[in-house]
């Protein structure tokens, strides 16, 4: 899968566990994190980010509250990636 399509897989899975199954936000990236073929840590939080940027865009108060949650999600992940240890490293070339 290329990395357009792995995104796009990526938060469409997010989007189904936010809605669909309800979890948090938090959960919800927890749960993509885990799966066998688990993204790179920074892929899933770009997809959770993205899908909050789409929420926000509509006008229902649930779905802007959503939004609020998953960027505050993504802060508190990258936080807890920086605490275990996680750099980010220039790409090999």
């Amino acid at each position: 899968m290329d990395m357009h399509n792995r995104q796009e897989w990526l938060e469409e899975k997010i989007t189904e566990r936010l809605l669909t199954d309800r979890l948090s936000p938090h959960d919800a990236l927890q749960s993509v994190m885990a799966d066998p073929d688990a993204p790179d840590p920074m892929e899933a939080v770009f997809a959770l980010t993205t899908v909050a940027a789409d929420l926000s865009g509509w006008q229902e108060a649930g779905l802007f509250g959503l939004s609020n949650r998953c960027f505050a999600a993504a802060t508190l992940f990258i936080c807890e990636l920086w605490a275990e240890g996680y750099r980010l490293e220039p790409p090999e070339e």
